[in-house]
């Protein structure tokens, strides 16, 4: 209670109307520079360049003796498990050791990265690779920076396809134990992984035999399928690709898929 009127408080009518006016222009304001932002944020997230993405096709018909299709066939990728087929033809150069055909299959077929360590290990790891393109007149493939880790073999799909050739020249015997396998390649690879992408869904209605790489991590996530298709297999088809690291390797391997379904009605049976 105030009995002195100079000490009574003194009402201000359009006080609290033009405080709760600035709080609500301040409120407003905020709002706004808030969707502004988040549109300006979409704004630059839509013009960013899309993840890296590189690939290269190559197919060679054995029938007319040429490669009729060569799409950055000389561009250098990481190999992934195609770098198999190199241990695989390493192992039968030399005398191969009991059990040895049975590894073979098993690491051809279902892509097993146990028994490629054992082989490569065993047979000098990087040396493989120089070995093989040198049997193999390879001219853009060389072995891993780091000894231990096969999949990072550099090579081509120009190259790949030499190594097809090679393999198609080998005495029926040797031949056989590794084509086997790739006419025999499980959908579920040893590590779980569905391995009949590419080739084997865009070629379907074609004998087809296949080694197939993938791989995530280390800067690249690669997806390639490889092989041999058509009636007395007829053609060598390569397709490599690598994309920006954090790209889902079923997005990889995807394109890998389309790639081979637009092949496939290109080439005639």
């Amino acid at each position: 209670m105030f009995d002195d009127e100079r000490t009574r408080p003194i009402a201000v009518p359009g006080a609290n109307r033009r405080l709760r006016l600035r709080v609500t222009v301040l409120t407003a304001f905020l709002v706004l520079t808030g969707i502004l932002g988040y549109v300006i944020f979409q704004a630059n997230a839509a013009s960013r360049p899309a993840p890296e993405k590189r690939t290269a096709t190559v197919v060679f018909d054995r029938t007319s003796g040429k490669q009729v299709v060569d799409d950055q066939g000389a561009e250098r990728f990481r190999t992934a498990s195609v770098v198999k087929l190199f241990i695989a033809l390493d192992v039968l150069t030399h005398k191969p050791g009991k059990g040895d055909q049975a590894q073979l299959y098993r690491m051809l077929a279902k892509s097993d990265d146990a028994v490629a360590n054992t082989l490569w290990t065993r047979n000098g790891g990087p040396a493989i690779v120089t070995r093989t393109a040198a049997a193999a007149g390879l001219k853009n493939t060389s072995a891993p920076a780091d000894p231990g880790r096969w999949g990072d073999t550099l090579s081509t799909a120009d190259d790949i396809a030499l190594v097809y050739r090679h393999i198609l020249e080998l005495p029926k015997a040797k031949r056989n134990v590794i084509l086997k396998p790739l006419r025999e390649a499980t959908r579920k690879a040893a590590d779980g992984f569905d391995q009949h992408f590419g080739i084997p869904t865009g070629f379907q209605d074609r004998p087809w035999a296949v080694k197939q790489g993938w791989a995530s991590g280390r800067g690249a996530v690669d997806a390639h399928t490889t092989g041999l298709v058509g009636e007395g297999d007829r053609y060598v088809v390569v397709i490599l690709s690598s994309f920006a690291e954090g790209t889902d390797l079923g997005t990889a391997t995807a394109t890998a898929t389309s790639a081979a379904v637009s092949l496939a009605h290109r080439l005639e049976k």
